[in-house]
């Protein structure tokens, strides 16, 4: 993946490298689940005709101000039921989560601002602002996504979840 911006630090260009390899930081369940996570970006595309489409390609180049798209595919590749997965993936440094991006078929989704310590949904999600005062967290405050999938995973099936984030 390249960066083009001159002033990205090398450190930027590595924690979203990274991120494709380490997204989930932890998954929880009872089976043999195989993760597998891909970094995209959307490209307009333009046919002979002069239709655009948007299609999406692995990530090779994500400039500040641009999205880029993680996706998540979890696999039962052992021979009984995959029960009580859960998926903790960190905001990558230097991106914003992209409110509402976070997606998922039978999953519960939520959020944390500390690291992951404590999770909760967007409206249950508190902060300490500078002023002392507590208030609703905001996306770009968030430090971590949790998808729990609510049925068993079945030997052989697969699933995917995704979530979204700006390179600043």
């Amino acid at each position: 993946m390249n960066i083009k911006n001159p002033k990205v630090t090398t450190s930027i260009l590595m924690s979203v490298l990274l991120l494709a390899s380490q997204t989930a930081s932890a998954v929880q369940q009872s089976g043999p689940i195989q993760l597998t996570s891909s970094a995209e970006v959307e490209i307009i595309k333009t046919d002979t005709t002069g239709k655009q489409s948007i299609k999406r390609e692995h990530a090779t180049e994500v400039i500040p101000g641009k999205d880029v798209i993680y996706t998540l595919t979890f696999e039962n590749v052992g021979s009984n039921s995959g029960n009580d997965i859960v998926i903790n993936n960190p905001i990558p440094e230097h991106t914003v989560y992209k409110t509402g991006s976070a997606s998922g078929t039978d999953t519960r989704i939520s959020f944390s601002v500390d690291g992951g310590q404590n999770f909760a949904s967007p409206e249950q999600l508190m902060v300490t602002g500078a002023d002392g005062n507590t208030r609703t967290a905001k996306a770009s405050e968030y430090t971590t996504i949790r998808w729990q999938y609510t049925k068993p995973l079945q030997p052989g099936k697969k699933s995917s979840v995704e979530f979204r984030v700006m390179l600043q």
